[in-house]
């Protein structure tokens, strides 16, 4: 993705819309294109707050151009889950997240590492594959992806604002697969981009 985060979720929007409908190359292509269409750049990037089953916090990223619409729509979800729209993005932060590989460098997995912290990274993670994931402050994500495209020669293969728990639920294997199944429901409205959740 390039540097424009916003363009970023729109595109995520399209691809995600795309996938669910299962659709063949050209179309996800034609989605791609509708990403940088007047109809998608007048909607707006809005987050929405509540508390799942069992007491996990959600955090529901939309796209949307109407936000009664959306309202609705996920109030619905919530009902029938008996959650509730609430105050919860205290219990997260939110970060950026950098996914990128060695590209042309020869460079060795602690280099990559090293050189991710001299970017501004907070944390680093290993994805195997020569594939590696840096989490920093949001507000740095363009500089830090910079950093490691134009300085170090690594290449981005994805880029991301992402809300990280500071408090976590635990909660049981059964009551984990219920849940997975109501995000999966949440995320086939179409206004929905990524659902985050605190479910350790």
């Amino acid at each position: 993705g390039g540097p424009d985060v916003h363009f970023n979720l729109r595109l995520a929007a399209a691809i995600k819309q795309a996938r669910h409908a299962d659709m063949p190359k050209e179309n996800i292509e034609r989605a791609i294109k509708r990403a940088s269409s007047k109809e998608y750049s007048n909607a707006e990037h809005v987050v929405y707050e509540g508390l799942g089953p069992h007491g996990v916090a959600l955090m529901i990223e939309c796209l949307t151009d109407n936000k009664n619409r959306t309202v609705k729509a996920l109030r619905n979800k919530f009902n029938r889950m008996d959650g509730s729209m609430a105050p919860v993005g205290y219990m997260f932060d939110k970060k950026g997240r950098i996914w990128f590989t060695q590209g042309a460098t020869s460079d060795a997995l602690e280099a990559m590492f090293e050189k991710a912290i001299d970017a501004g990274a907070e944390d680093m993670s290993d994805l195997a594959d020569g594939k590696v994931e840096v989490i920093c402050d949001f507000s740095q994500l363009q500089a830090v992806t910079r950093a490691l495209s134009e300085q170090c020669g690594y290449v981005i293969e994805r880029m991301e604002g992402t809300y990280i728990p500071n408090q976590s639920v635990d909660i049981s294997d059964e009551h984990a697969h219920e849940l997975v199944a109501v995000i999966e429901d949440i995320e086939e409205l179409d206004d929905v981009i990524k659902v985050h959740c605190n479910m350790s």
